[in-house]
């Protein structure tokens, strides 16, 4: 069976990784994982820079840190959203006053 394009992706950002020199490890990807989602932060609140352009700059990081294809984390995010939409909060979950 092929993969499908959005397993396909995960190849190309690793591929488009060492290409262009990027480090693959893994404390390095995490650095990037955690600028790239600080950017899209400032990117929500207006301060600079494209939201959509700035979550595809958070997908291709998260992408490169993941063992998973995009597929698999879709998944486990459904699954996970559906557990959260019929489970009561859980202790310390931050709410709305």
């Amino acid at each position: 069976m092929s993969e499908t394009p959005q397993e396909t992706l995960r190849q190309r950002v690793l591929t488009m990784m060492a290409s262009r020199g990027w480090s693959t490890h893994w404390i390095h990807r995490s650095a990037y994982l955690h600028l790239e989602a600080a950017e899209l932060a400032e990117a929500v609140r207006g301060k600079r820079g494209d939201t959509l352009d700035e979550s595809g700059d958070v997908l291709i990081t998260l992408l490169a840190l993941s063992p998973h294809s995009l597929p698999e984390i879709i998944g486990a995010a459904e699954r996970k959203l559906a557990r959260l939409e019929t489970s009561p909060p859980y202790a310390g979950e931050e709410r709305e006053p």
